[in-house]
């Protein structure tokens, strides 16, 4: 599978560049899906069609879907709820609902949830391509920074975890097994890693970041940056670049899009016109490791099968 990450700040036009993208791909054979994480979506727009959290199929190969964040937020808190009520439920007398409910308004609770959604589709079988259309840059460099994050945080709770369980076996040896009473219900608490639910849990997560975290820095997972040729769209990407550097995360396109490509400009776009010629420059010189594709400004917005890969066969292929 090849996953592609269209990352970009609000406005730049990451939709109509990801979707022509993944209409082109389709053409050629490849099974593709496109996927809305950003929360204010405009993907169906871009296909003209309406788009839900259900997958649509747009042509034989191609297929789209708006996750709705909102919903997964709901769901990965519920099902993270119930796993720990149940790993926890020798806790009960301790009134831990109210805790549960609680992590709803837990910052960040909404990047992990976007992050289940993207292990969703990269786990689906039923496609050898995945294209995400994203939030802006700020939410998804959070985003795909929570893997290896997650790592770090899961082995010092694992380390913590190994530190109670040694305490509990010190107990048992002068004690005897320690239990606990639920509803009536013995429940003898174990000292065996490989018997304690939680050390399990929490293992098995660190291995399912470990997973995700190699396959973002792998060749399989392309980031595509999609800007303006602007001085302070040059500066962002910059600081997109460093920051993906810091997870060993691959940029590998640059695409300038809304590009004006006038002779003889008049006097009020001038200026313009020459920073864009100045920030090309620059950006060839910085990012000579990277592909730059200019896509201009066209006379309407790209919408449809017919116009998007009209704008995949003469900008972003070539």
């Amino acid at each position: 599978m090849k996953v592609y990450f269209f990352l970009g700040k609000g406005g730049v036009g990451k939709t109509t560049i990801s979707a022509a993208f993944g209409t082109g791909l389709s053409k050629n054979g490849h099974k593709v899906i496109v996927v809305s994480i950003d929360p204010a979506h405009n993907l169906g727009d871009a296909f003209d069609t309406t788009l839900s959290n259900r997958e649509l199929k747009i042509n034989e190969n191609l297929y789209a879907v708006e996750v709705d964040i909102e919903k997964m937020t709901r769901e990965y808190l519920d099902d993270l709820s119930k796993k720990m009520q149940h790993t926890y439920r020798y806790l009960t007398a301790m009134n831990l609902d109210r805790y549960f409910n609680i992590l709803k308004l837990s910052p960040g609770i909404e990047e992990y949830a976007t992050l289940e959604a993207i292990r969703k589709y990269i786990g689906s079988k039923n496609f050898d391509t995945v294209i995400f259309d994203t939030p802006p840059t700020g939410i998804t460099l959070r985003v795909l920074a929570m893997p290896r994050l997650s790592v770090l945080w899961s082995e010092r709770l694992i380390s913590m975890r190994k530190a109670i369980l040694s305490r509990r076996k010190m107990v048992e040896n002068v004690k005897g097994k320690v239990e606990a009473e639920v509803e009536g219900e013995k429940i003898v608490l174990t000292s065996d890693e490989k018997e304690d639910e939680i050390m399990q849990e929490l293992i098995k997560y660190r291995e399912e970041m470990l997973e995700l975290n190699k396959l973002f820095s792998s060749t399989s997972c392309e980031v595509h940056i999609v800007t303006m040729a602007e001085e302070l769209a040059l500066l962002e990407t910059e600081r997109i670049l460093k920051s993906l550097s810091i997870f060993s995360i691959t940029a590998k396109v640059i695409y300038l899009n809304k590009f004006m490509k006038i002779e003889n400009p008049p006097e009020e776009i001038a200026g313009k016109i020459h920073e864009q010629e100045q920030v090309v420059t620059e950006m060839r010189e910085k990012f000579k490791h990277l592909f730059i594709k200019e896509v201009p400004l066209l006379r309407a917005s790209p919408r449809g099968i017919r116009d998007l890969l009209s704008v995949y066969e003469s900008y972003i292929v070539r």
